[in-house]
């Protein structure tokens, strides 16, 4: 008899139930955690902090107990390889450009004002360093755009790995059938609900938490697309952390540039940075790359304008 962890013959046919049982665990494992505890620590503490960390393992934790005691067909499918490398580029520097392009509408369009020296940002830094000596404000500017280009990605990765090991690895995977496209918004809506409890208590959108989870949803099935796509693409859930790392990281660190800003409007997670990912599903869903199922061929969307096959490592999604 095979160990659980052994891949199998079948793929997926216990999809309907492990689903159910996943959705159950991670849902289950995370709501009362959000609203029992996140509540009780300020956003920004070291508490508050650590549960967060914490709640972004549950989705691989959850895929974890599915793989092995519900599915018992291993981890053949679950990106766990290095796949096509300039992918892992790709989805740390398009959050970036996403971040920026984000900015420069909001200033433009006269939502937030543009702010080169990061006056919000100080006045915490100052009141939570108090009378310590800090370095020159230019010197102090640097280290926070390099920082944030890497440090903050590095660090962002784990965590954001125990999300997409369960969102992209498993779950992504067990919807295809439906449809490259249909699975990866469907993904992403799932994981919108499942932010729902810590959006009500002011995360991301402190000035309007109850709009703010409808807009959770909406960005979480564009940004899911993206991370399905680096995860299909580069046949490697790790590329589709760095995605996330990224967009947690710097792609979101933009903010600091900005100030008299709205939440429902300004950065990625508002409709400028909203319309931003909009407009890159729409080149990647023109291009095609979107296109297809999982019993098709075994092939994976590529960059668009490119060939799926191109020598890399790629993936088949039995």
């Amino acid at each position: 008899m095979k160990p659980p962890w052994a891949p199998q013959a079948s793929a997926c046919t216990t999809a309907p139930r492990a689903i159910i049982a996943y959705l159950l665990l991670v849902f289950g494992l995370t709501w009362p955690i959000e609203i029992v505890l996140v509540r009780r620590y300020l956003p920004g503490s070291a508490a508050y902090t650590a549960i967060l960390v914490i709640v972004m393992l549950i989705p691989a934790l959850s895929a974890l107990i599915v793989r092995l005691f519900v599915e018992r067909q291993g981890f053949a499918d679950a990106g766990l390889r290095l796949g096509r490398g300039r992918y892992y580029l790709v989805g740390w520097l398009l959050p970036v450009a996403f971040g920026i392009a984000a900015m420069g509408l909001a200033v433009l369009l006269r939502q937030a004002e543009f702010d080169p020296y990061m006056a919000e940002l100080m006045v915490r830094i100052r009141l939570q360093y108090g009378s310590m000596t800090l370095p020159p404000f230019e010197r102090m500017r640097l280290y926070f755009i390099i920082g944030s280009l890497t440090q903050v990605v590095v660090i962002n990765i784990i965590p954001c790995f125990g999300e997409e090991f369960g969102w992209r690895g498993y779950l992504l995977m067990r919807l295809l059938p439906l449809g490259r496209a249909r699975a990866m918004v469907l993904t992403g809506a799932i994981w919108g609900i499942w932010h729902a409890p810590i959006i009500l208590q002011g995360h991301n959108y402190p000035q309007h938490p109850v709009l703010g989870v409808p807009l959770m949803i909406a960005f979480c099935i564009l940004l899911g697309v993206l991370l399905g796509w680096l995860r299909l693409a580069s046949g490697s859930v790790f590329a589709a952390a760095v995605g996330h790392a990224s967009v947690n990281g710097p792609g979101s660190t933009t903010l600091a540039f900005l100030r008299s800003r709205n939440d429902l409007t300004v950065g990625l997670t508002g409709l400028l940075g909203q319309a931003v990912l909009l407009a890159f599903v729409v080149i990647l869903w023109r291009s095609g790359v979107l296109a297809g199922r999982a019993d098709e061929a075994g092939e994976t969307p590529a960059l668009p304008g490119r060939s799926g096959d191109d020598g890399d490592q790629g993936e088949d999604h039995a």
